[in-house]
């Protein structure tokens, strides 16, 4: 069977299923082929995503990675985000510029909107039918699953260079996206690793969150940022590899696993009448 052109996915059978939206390389060759999408291919935009990624390999969780470079499509940004003008897009569902204004595409050239559905329905809409089936494939063994969605922080994001940040932003769609002993699970295993953490500040309302976080229903959704001094570790260490972040110690990303996999196993079960067509209609608000 070919590899979906989104991605991949890894199953495992602990309630926790990480998505990671920011994680992809990938280039199409249409794009790869003009001079300003040349220095992109294979440039990573979330190493603490591929770092998750290989502590969840070594726990059991399943996981839901994208293959294709977020700056094509962004898969953790609902079909609705366009922005007023596709020449200033710097954060939308195709962006048109880099977050520090480099123009990707020549004037004029910018994606049409018929190329914009295009790429929905080869990447966006197979990512998201992979995470929901995985969603409902894990709460159908579980009383309660977590979703934990991982993002770039660096390249993509207008605070880069901020090495003042904290080094982990937490959303949870202002805590109605999940139980708060899961919140209280994942601060207390970043604080333990002498981390920095906020909660509900730039990533309260990002899409995943807001689209399948129902933790009356068991399924619970934290999106999860690495910025600051972690993120600044993270590359030096994508940096100092010939494989990238692959070699990076996934020892925080375990702890935080573990963590999480703690607190869902003390909730009480949801409701056993979960209705999968919650989470099975089409994701796209």
């Amino acid at each position: 069977m070919p590899k979906p052109a989104y991605g991949h996915v890894i199953r495992g059978d602990s309630p926790i299923l990480l998505a990671t939206p920011h994680t992809g390389t990938a280039l199409p060759d249409a794009l790869l082929a003009q001079p300003a999408w040349r220095p992109i291919g294979g440039r990573l935009s979330d190493p603490s995503g591929v770092a998750l990624l290989a502590a969840a390999r070594e726990r059991d969780v399943t996981s839901v990675a994208a293959q294709v470079h977020p700056c094509v499509i962004d898969l953790n940004v609902a079909l609705d985000n366009r922005p007023l003008s596709q020449r200033l897009n710097r954060t939308g569902l195709c962006r048109t510029h880099t977050s520090r204004g480099e123009a990707l595409y020549a004037p004029g050239s910018e994606p049409s909107e018929a190329e914009v559905e295009q790429r929905v329905d080869r990447y966006w809409r197979p990512f998201h039918a992979a995470l929901t089936d995985e969603l409902l494939r894990l709460r159908g063994l579980h009383g309660n699953v977590l979703l934990f969605v991982s993002h770039a922080s660096s390249w993509l994001s207008p605070y880069r260079s901020d090495t003042g940040a904290p080094d982990c932003n937490a959303g949870t769609h202002q805590g109605a996206s999940c139980d708060r002993r899961l919140v209280a699970a994942l601060t207390e295993a970043v604080q333990g690793k002498g981390r920095s953490w906020v909660v509900n500040g730039k990533l309260a309302d990002a899409f995943a969150a807001r689209r399948y976080g129902m933790p009356d229903n068991g399924i619970h959704v934290i999106e999860v940022e690495v910025a600051g001094r972690w993120r600044g570790e993270l590359d030096l260490q994508a940096h100092a590899s010939d494989t990238g972040a692959n070699t990076a110690d996934a020892g925080d990303m375990h702890a935080i696993l573990d963590a999480l996999g703690t607190a869902l196993g003390r909730l009480p079960p949801a409701d056993a009448r979960f209705d999968a067509r919650l989470v099975a209609d089409d994701p796209a608000v």
